[in-house]
């Protein structure tokens, strides 16, 4: 008798449930809100969708229509918070605020006043929550709450907001299975890509097993609809694009030839299985597609030794780690990939929070550092801390009453000619503003220095390198970003899907530069959200109407 009184309960909950959703699903008005995707295509290069579409029938038929008659918006030129870091651009793409309020400048930093060494990395993706809480930031989603809009995460970095029952991560399980495939196909202890998104697909629509969350199925059967609004982030491309099969660096691929690649074989066939979800259950016709990238990549040229950087510099510094303390060090060298931090205390004090003198502390560190060979060979620009209004150590023809920036560019050039006196140093020191004349006024480079870092995490010496030489001690990465170089510093979005026509006439190709900041007013807009708070993004989409 019990065995059939659970199983009517079991089919009072799911088969009426499901019942309800077809109703649901079938009875759907035009005037209806339309459900909003947003997917984040990670790494994915400047124009590099926009280049495949005819060879990716389910993005094409998303974005252009199968008759190609979709209103599509097409951003062309994105530009990211630089240097082009994933955590840090992330975090800027979903509260739409600058690093220097979101308080996630890097993916690893120095935290001056805490005296400890901040970084990202953990199981639980946590951490960035914890620092959105502790800098009182919001997200699209806490936007959404507050407006009465429903929300999924997927695989997102960023997640504050989202009910702990709406947010689908990628388990431990996922990834031990992605490094397992890839040791075995690859002989690569690196975990595969896209078995990692098709993990990604699985977890949004059928849910996780491990967290008891819902996919977008299960959010149908016991609701009878889905989020108003659902965000997607496909790692794999990222970690494809560092790693790539071993037949392409064989043949010397372009990382253009790469990421079409990848968008053929992997993820057109995902996004084909949330189309067909969607279409089945009546819902696809109600849609908007909003797709993003969070950085690019570049190609390596050159590998840097980090850890033969750290040890020269040892040889003159007492470098955190090697072997001293945090107590003991002078510096604290942070991890880096194009750019790299470093810390300098002032050695006349204990603490991290005094500013180094320019002079005792700061000039034989940098005069240490111009004269390694990986600096004489790959350095291509210098800022010092600038620390306004804490030391009266400024040169003269740079106290300008308005003047606020944080760092210095340091004139590289003029200071290896000269004598390198006391004197030399000082001149040496330049306005910010002319690190934009030196790797291009569109790259915005010193308006982004100026909205990355604040007081109490900003390194007192920034080495940014030449174009395609990277920090790393993996000399088997074929590509990387976190640089503020184009090709890692640019990225595209695209607005459309079968609902486009309530936001635009006809398709829109828009060259003008516009920055992922953007996107958190834009989706807000789509979805029906009220930003109740100040962002530094800009609803993009009102002013192309």
């Amino acid at each position: 008798m019990g065995i059939y009184l659970w199983l009517a309960v079991f089919v009072a909950i799911t088969g009426c449930a499901h019942l309800t959703n077809q109703k649901t699903a079938t009875g759907l008005k035009a005037n209806q809100k339309p459900k909003v995707f947003v997917i984040i295509l990670d790494a994915l290069k400047r124009k590099t969708l926009m280049e495949s579409l005819d060879t990716l029938p389910n993005f094409k038929e998303i974005i252009k229509g199968s008759a190609n008659d979709y209103p599509y918006m097409y951003f062309e030129n994105v530009l990211v918070s630089i240097p082009s870091s994933s955590k840090p651009s992330n975090t800027t793409l979903l509260t739409g605020v600058y690093p220097d309020k979101h308080g996630v400048p890097s993916t690893i930093w120095f935290d001056r006043k805490k005296q400890k060494i901040k970084t990202l990395d953990s199981i639980t993706q946590r951490r960035i929550v914890n620092i959105l809480q502790e800098t009182n930031t919001d997200t699209i989603f806490d936007y959404a709450r507050r407006s009465g809009v429903t929300t999924m995460a997927v695989a997102t970095q960023v997640a504050k907001g989202v009910d702990s029952r709406d947010w689908i991560q990628q388990s431990v399980h996922l990834w031990g299975q992605a490094f397992s495939l890839n040791l075995l196909q690859e002989f690569n202890p690196i975990p595969d890509g896209a078995h990692l998104d098709r993990g990604t697909t699985v977890g949004l629509l059928k849910g996780h097993m491990y967290s008891l969350a819902d996919g977008l199925e299960g959010k149908l059967r016991t609701s009878g609809d889905i989020p108003d609004l659902t965000v997607i982030h496909f790692v794999g491309m990222d970690i494809f694009t560092h790693y790539p099969r071993r037949f392409m660096l064989q043949e010397n691929w372009s990382l253009d030839e790469i990421q079409k690649w990848y968008l053929q074989k992997v993820l057109d066939p995902e996004l084909g299985k949330i189309k067909t979800f969607l279409t089945k259950h009546q819902l696809y016709d109600n849609t908007i597609f909003f797709f993003a990238s969070d950085h690019g990549q570049a190609r390596i040229r050159k590998h840097i030794d980090e850890k033969n950087f750290e040890k020269r510099i040892s040889n003159y510094f007492k470098v955190m780690g090697r072997p001293y303390s945090m107590d003991q060090a002078e510096i604290i060298i942070m991890p880096g990939a194009s750019t790299k931090t470093l810390y300098v205390k002032n050695r006349s004090n204990s603490g991290w929070m005094t500013p180094p003198r320019l002079l005792e502390d700061v000039k034989p560190v940098v005069d240490a550092l111009i004269d390694t060979k990986p600096m004489r060979e790959h350095l291509k620009a210098l800022l010092v801390a600038r620390y306004p209004g804490e030391r009266d150590e400024v040169p003269q023809k740079n106290k300008k009453s308005r003047e606020i920036d944080p760092f210095w560019l340091f004139n590289l050039s003029y200071y290896r000619r000269s004598d390198r006196q006391n004197n030399d140093f000082l001149k040496a020191l330049e306005p910010l503003s002319k690190i934009d004349d030196l790797v291009g006024k569109n790259l915005k480079a010193a308006y982004m220095y100026r909205r990355d870092f604040v007081r109490q995490n900003i390194p007192d010496i920034i080495l940014i390198n030449q174009p395609g030489y990277f920090f790393t001690p993996d000399r088997g990465k074929y590509a990387h970003h976190g640089s503020i170089y184009p090709d890692s510093a640019y990225v595209s979005f695209m607005v459309s899907g079968p609902a486009i026509h309530r936001f635009s006439d006809a398709p829109q190709t828009i060259t003008r530069q516009i920055d992922t900041v953007d996107l958190v007013p834009m989706v807000a807009h789509l979805a029906g959200i009220k930003i109740d708070r100040p962002v530094d993004g800009i609803n993009r989409l009102l002013e192309e109407r």
